[in-house]
Formats: C-alpha cells, structure tokens, sequence
C-alpha cells in the first residue's frame, strides 16, 4: 500500500496555480491509500512506454512518456512530506470551482516519492442541495460542498526517474503545463488546418508563412485536438460566449481574422486556453501568470 498518502488541489485562479491540501479523516486516508494503489499498479503494470508524440494514438496499454520532466514551479518543492503545510481547501471554498486537477502524494514500497494526478472539473463538485445521501433511512443533504474523485488516473509522476507518464494529452494539459513539448506545426500543416470546412481565413497565406513558434504550436494542438470535426460553427461561437472572443460567422464557417491579435485569441479559445477566474470573472490564459491580452 502506498504510504504517507497525502491528497491536494491544483487549483487556477488569478491566472497563477497553486496547490490546497485536502485535509482527510484516518481513516479515508488509508482506504484511500489502498484504492490509488491499486489505480497506480492498473496505470503501470504492464504497460508500453512511447515517448510522446501528439500525432501518435496510444493503444489501452501504452502510456506517454517525457524523460526529463521538469515539473512547474508551483509543484517542484511538494512532497508526501511536506503538502501538508499547505493552505487547505477546507478554508478556502470559494475556490473549488477552479480546481483543475487532484494530486496524490505518497511513497512506493521502496520509499520512492510518487505524484498520482487524477482530472477534475466542476461536475466533480458535491453542492448542498443537489446531492442526497441516506442517513438512517432518511435522505439528506451536505452542508458544504464535497468533492467526488475519479476511478482512474490520468498522469503519474516518478520523482527518482524525473519522468512523467500519461495517458491523454488534453486531459493533463488542463493542470500540468505541456505546451512545450508539442511538435510545432509546417507551413503546410497550417494551412491544411485553415483549410477546414467549418474555417474561413481572411489571409491563410500570411498565417502560414508568417507563424512564430507560439503560433505553429497552437496550430498543431488544433490539427490533433479534434474539435473542428467534432463541433459546428455555431456550436462553438455558443460556447465563446463571456470568454471576450469575438467569434464571427460566415456562412457556416468561423472567420480566420488575420490579425494576430484576434488570431492568438481564437487559438487560444480553440484550444481551451482561457478560463474565466471564479470569483472576478476575468478572462486568463492558462499556464501563465499573466492577463490574457
């Protein structure tokens, strides 16, 4: 079993990350430790490792692997140890919508360090109100809002190796920074993605020629992302809505504004790279302590 399990939030606001520890009872912290092994053994026992590659589609035994995996500043420092210093999310509610990830803390049974990451988003909140749970064959509400865990993990981190595994891209880009590691996107690529039926660049030419490494990245994170084939026009200027994106149609198709200001808005929408804070409801880019332009 693993041993000085500890649990924390990864947590978004401001346009800065940090991590809440998530204080547990005894004894849902052993049980816990019990069940995230056995989630752990299923994520590396007898798997495949491929270093990552976007272009590549990963079997249900193989996971990605980065050797060399620096981990973000807001993480590096955290142990099994140490998280518990942490400011707790207990007494910080108001920021459990921002929670990106979850990460587990703990020691092998060779006394190595290990980050277990599960994803979290806002459908993982338990809201007083909305939840029932029996008690003594009466059903009740919680009074302050819980947090509902996955079955599964979606990244692993072995500190005594430097390296990081996983399984999807989008899913851990969400809560670990993995932009850098994206292969950048040719001349041509970009413009086969500009050339997509539901797209409508005002000067494909100039945005392909002219693309910097920010831009040929993002590009390349679109061409595999799917979500042009996955979603109309409309559906996707319906969900720009409060992202400051102004998303025009023509036709059936999204204008391509050639600007690279609006451009770089539209990728990073695109690409799910804005969020709004919870509570100022400023617009941010992700993975930057910045405001978004």
């Amino acid at each position: 079993m693993l041993e000085n399990f500890q649990l924390a939030a990864v947590v978004k606001q401001g346009g800065q990350t940090r991590l809440l520890w998530i204080p547990l009872h005894q004894a849902l912290q052993h049980s816990l430790a019990g069940n995230w092994q056995d989630q752990y053994d299923t994520f590396v026992d007898n798997i495949h490792e491929i270093d990552f590659n976007i272009g590549y589609q990963l079997e249900e035994h193989e996971r990605f692997r980065i050797p060399d995996y620096t981990l973000p500043e807001w993480l590096s420092a955290e142990t099994s140890q140490s998280v518990s210093n942490l400011d707790a999310i207990s007494s910080n509610e108001a920021l459990i919508d921002a929670i990106k990830g979850i990460v587990a803390f703990a020691r092998n049974g060779q006394g190595e360090e290990l980050m277990l990451f599960q994803n979290f988003s806002r459908s993982h909140v338990i809201r007083p109100g909305r939840f029932l749970f029996l008690q003594n064959d009466t059903y009740e509400t919680s009074q302050r809002p819980g947090l509902t865990l996955d079955g599964k993990l979606s990244a692993v981190y072995l500190l005594a190796d430097n390296k990081l595994l996983f399984y999807n891209f989008r899913t851990v880009n969400t809560f670990l920074p993995l932009a850098d590691f994206y292969e950048e996107a040719s001349e041509q690529q970009i413009r086969e993605v500009l050339d997509h039926d539901i797209l409508a660049p005002e000067n494909a030419g100039a945005l392909a020629t002219g693309a910097n490494q920010w831009f040929r990245k993002r590009f390349a994170m679109l061409r595999n992302s799917g979500v042009l084939d996955n979603y109309s026009a409309m559906q996707i200027q319906q969900q720009s809505n409060g992202y400051d994106v102004n998303i025009q149609i023509s036709g059936d198709r999204i204008v391509f504004p050639a600007g690279k200001s609006a451009a770089k808005k539209l990728l990073q929408f695109l690409n799910e790279e804005l969020f709004r804070g919870p509570i100022t409801k400023t617009i941010y880019e992700t993975n930057s302590k910045r405001e978004a332009d």
